[in-house]
């Protein structure tokens, strides 16, 4: 399956996160992907494995939205790196539920999340972006 996403106005967003510098460019970058993420965590909340006998923390509790400056990082161009998803603690278990294992179906929880969300988390992204770059102004 392909997904397409058509993209507009890169140039103007790049131009004018450069006006207000780095350090509140970041900070709108971050701000506007936790928020346009906010819909796939619940989703992946809600759909991740539960074991009500266990006494650790369940993989649902740990998964939470990481957000990271690339701004001094020379191996990308990226300025801010947005994830969500368990700890890495959980990583294995994750894996394990979403594409499934020889003894295990897969029940899959992340992909789901991201593709039923595309819509919304890019239409969240640019509103959130035009109002936080509009506010700094």
């Amino acid at each position: 399956m392909r997904n397409r996403v058509e993209v507009k106005g890169l140039s103007d967003l790049e131009s004018a996160l450069k006006k207000l510098g780095d350090d509140v460019a970041v900070k709108v970058l971050r701000k506007a992907g936790s928020e346009a993420m906010k819909p796939v965590l619940d989703d992946m909340k809600s759909n991740s494995g539960y074991d009500g006998l266990s006494k650790k923390e369940h993989m649902r509790d740990s998964i939470k939205i990481r957000t990271q400056s690339r701004l001094n990082d020379n191996k990308t161009q990226t300025v801010v790196t947005v994830r969500v998803g368990p700890s890495k603690q959980h990583a294995m278990k994750a894996r394990a539920q979403e594409f499934g294992t020889v003894k295990q179906i897969a029940r899959p929880f992340i992909r789901p999340a991201l593709d039923y969300h595309r819509e919304f988390i890019l239409n969240a992204l640019a509103l959130e972006l035009r109002a936080s770059i509009g506010k700094y102004r």
